[in-house]
């Protein structure tokens, strides 16, 4: 009877050695694929609130910092607001910051806002930089990390393009078509980051001379400078004008809204990423920097996929009717030099084209 008593315990104990051996093994396999065992919370940490300042909707914050919350117990706010008139708080607020984080900024404005005096943001390379695509894990800098991405596209109305009797455009260049006038709606590069992505873009691809006069001619087409870079998309998917130029997370999202505007993805393509940055002197600068470790996992670059974002991970494929960037023309794009020369393409924009940034609605 001992000796079948024996027998049973020490089975049982290797069935438990097996199952704990490969319950270990399933955590590991979690951990290296990015989930949520992908970055370390201090117990000091956890608690309390970062605000953040984003061009994004509360709703895809909302979801975005979900798991987040669920790991850390940091509750994520967000104040929605362009990257222009983030940058220009940013500067008021500097002697008391009152946001912890920015998200989604172009390179370029980053890099205005580290060389202002005082600097706007702080070097930090994320803990989780390893776990994304190594071209957009920028080592060279100490400020720009890749987190999402998302094309610069036209897009239109099909229904209203087709009232006005209007041909749908393919390229930059069509949209110099004398039909177009009055009938495209974009951002104002004093104030948006994706306008000034866009006229940037132009200048690098056509030359300095060849890019002012492109940029003065399709001035002449556009009937609206919008104060926000998703304000276009809104006025399109109403009705209130056929073309407008953005960026294509904005389409996705008003699509999945009900709408129906078509992108167009003219050549050559500007899909650099955005990036994040801590606020300097930010109150919780701490955790801050601990969801800037979080935006590089699988957590959350499979949320920013459901809003329309490129992720910047090989194992996380193109949002839903996403072209690949493998089959688009891409442009390459000196964000560098684009930040040094900024203030300088804008002070030209507004003395050339003589359109006044949109003021802020009371």
């Amino acid at each position: 009877m001992k000796k079948i008593f024996s027998i049973l315990l020490i089975a049982m104990l290797t069935m438990l050695l097996v199952i704990s051996c490969t319950s270990k093994e399933d955590d590991a396999g979690d951990s290296s694929s990015g989930g949520s065992a992908s970055f370390e919370v201090p117990d000091d940490l956890r608690g309390g609130e970062i605000i953040v300042y984003s061009p994004f909707p509360d709703e895809e914050i909302l979801a975005l910092s979900e798991p987040f919350t669920e790991q850390t117990d940091i509750k994520v706010s967000n104040i929605v607001i362009s990257t222009g008139e983030a940058l220009s708080r940013l500067k008021a607020e500097a002697a008391n910051p009152q946001a912890d984080f920015w998200l989604s900024v172009r390179a370029a404005v980053a890099q205005e806002a580290i060389q202002n005096d005082p600097p706007l943001i702080i070097e930090y390379k994320p803990s989780t930089l390893d776990q994304i695509s190594a071209q957009y894990q920028f080592k060279d800098s100490k400020f720009v990390t890749g987190v999402g991405m998302y094309p610069l596209v036209v897009f239109y109305n099909a229904d209203v393009l087709a009232e006005d009797g209007l041909d749908v455009p393919e390229t930059y260049d069509d949209l110099l078509d004398p039909q177009y006038k009055g009938k495209i709606v974009m951002p104002h590069p004093a104030t948006s980051g994706t306008a000034y992505s866009a006229i940037s873009l132009f200048l690098q691809t056509k030359g300095e001379e060849k890019g002012w006069e492109y940029i003065l001619d399709l001035a002449e087409n556009v009937d609206q400078f919008t104060r926000s870079g998703r304000a276009p998309h809104r006025l399109v998917a109403q009705g209130e004008y056929p073309i407008g130029i953005g960026f294509y997370d904005a389409v996705f999202n008003m699509n999945a809204e009900g709408f129906n505007l078509t992108p167009i993805f003219p050549a050559p393509v500007f899909a650099d990423p955005y990036t994040a940055a801590v606020v300097k002197g930010a109150p919780n600068e701490a955790k801050a920097k601990l969801f800037f470790d979080y935006l590089l996992t699988a957590d959350a670059q499979k949320v920013l996929l459901d809003y329309g974002n490129y992720s910047v991970r090989d194992d996380i494929a193109p949002p839903k009717d996403g072209k690949p960037l493998t089959e688009l023309e891409v442009a390459e794009y000196d964000w560098a030099h684009w930040g040094d020369v900024k203030s300088d393409v804008l002070d030209k924009f507004i003395e050339e084209t003589q359109v006044q940034p949109p003021e802020k609605k009371k």
